[in-house]
């Protein structure tokens, strides 16, 4: 039914131009409006820090090979503090904060410690409020872990990709597998709420039993998920090209068996978990608000989409000058098609089949879905199978392409 794999949502992303309705003023529209009742409690933010020691050589993300400028905490709480005067963030209660990158934690400890608080301050915050950290091994240190547990963060994103050496030296990680497994394993002992780690699977050279004992370490350190992501050949990268779609699938159909009869279950298409409930994904997914902090970051507020300048200077610049700041205003029904597409990102068929041009094609092909085994039916709705998993971003842009346009 497939021939190419897609490897990452953004090859399944609609088109969103024919949707935009112009640029507004960021203080001007959203002190005039109001969030929409189903999401005011189920706000996430997300926390751009761009920054990195190192490059890893698949890496093609929104970051620079540099130390963080001293004052950038300050410039974040400063755009925190123009956000909280506005009517619509006001209306707003956040669940889920995500801190990504590059790596945050290349910011001091007292960086981090200031934008933590400076959170808790400015905005209305859920009591079991979701923080996320996206880490690497070696810029966790000890001192940032005990703030990190002082402060209330809950939840880490580890990327250490694989334990095994050969690997992680073609994927320019800094430190040994043992040393990985080791900071983990002190993670876990500190008693945070959820620990997740990153998983690349089919880079060059790799083997089935290679990728068995990353499973089992992520099995015996207990790990609440881990993200799953095979080797997407960009030319942004330096890695040399993932192996053939054969290998590919085998590796996918090893993790899902050995994993599954572990416990862990599909939260996403590149997901799996046993108990993580990652509410700041799941919450966008289902159409919630993303305020963007931090040069680079992106979100959107009230279907107004938002973009920070990823240049230091410029970013610098838009907090002083916050108040002419402009977003794009997209319609309604992107947001709708936005939640179409979380939903399969979550693994299942959307329930609004409204948004279906021609019902007979899709009804043909749900059927097609079904027979090949790719979707089964549940008391929870169409949910995919491991097959349609594995294929699920192609699916993706298979009923995106019999939506209304």
């Amino acid at each position: 039914m497939f021939g190419e794999r897609l490897k990452t949502h953004h090859s399944a992303m609609a088109e969103s131009r024919q949707y935009a309705r112009g640029p507004r003023n960021v203080a001007g529209f959203l002190n005039q409006t109001k969030p929409s009742v189903s999401i005011k409690d189920k706000g996430t933010i997300y926390i751009h820090v761009p920054f990195c020691s190192k490059i890893c050589s698949f890496c093609n993300m929104r970051r620079s090979l540099q130390q963080p400028k001293e004052h950038y905490h300050e410039l974040i709480l400063e755009e925190m503090k123009a956000y909280s005067q506005l009517q619509y963030v006001k209306g707003l209660t956040f669940e889920a904060i995500y801190f990504g990158g590059g790596t945050p934690t290349t910011l001091s400890v007292e960086g981090l410690r200031t934008i933590l608080r400076g959170l808790k301050t400015w905005f209305n915050l859920s009591e079991d409020v979701e923080i996320t950290i996206e880490t690497t091994v070696t810029e966790l240190t000890s001192e940032k872990l005990e703030m990190f547990k002082a402060e209330g963060v809950n939840r880490f994103s580890v990327g250490i990709q694989t334990f095994n050496n050969v690997g992680r030296q073609q994927m320019g990680r800094v430190g040994s597998g043992e040393i990985a497994y080791e900071k983990l394993k002190e993670i876990k002992e500190m008693g945070f709420q959820t620990v997740s780690m990153d998983l690349i699977y089919n880079y060059p050279g790799q083997t089935v039993e290679d990728l068995e004992e990353d499973l089992e370490k992520i099995s015996v350190l207990g790990l609440d998920g881990f993200s799953m992501y095979s080797l997407i050949n960009m030319k942004e990268t330096s890695i040399e090209h993932a192996q053939a779609i054969e290998q590919d699938a085998l590796f996918f159909e090893t993790i899902t068996k050995k994993m599954e009869d572990r416990g862990y279950h599909f939260l996403e298409l590149t997901k799996m978990v046993s108990k993580d409930t990652y509410k700041y994904v799941m919450n966008r997914h289902e159409g919630a608000d993303t305020l963007p902090l931090g040069a680079g970051a992106g979100g959107s507020l009230g279907n107004l989409m938002l973009m920070n300048p990823i240049q230091l200077d410029a970013y610098e610049t838009a907090v002083e000058t916050f108040t002419t700041r402009e977003g794009m205003l997209f319609s309604e029904d992107y947001t709708e098609i936005a939640k179409f597409k979380g939903s399969i990102q979550k693994a299942r068929l959307p329930e609004n089949v409204s948004l279906y041009e021609a019902k007979e094609a899709y009804e043909d092909c749900l059927e097609k879905l079904i027979e090949e085994g790719y979707v089964k039916k549940t008391e929870q709705g169409y949910q995919f199978t491991a097959k349609g998993v594995f294929w699920g971003n192609n699916i993706s842009r298979l009923l995106d392409d019999l939506r209304k346009k």
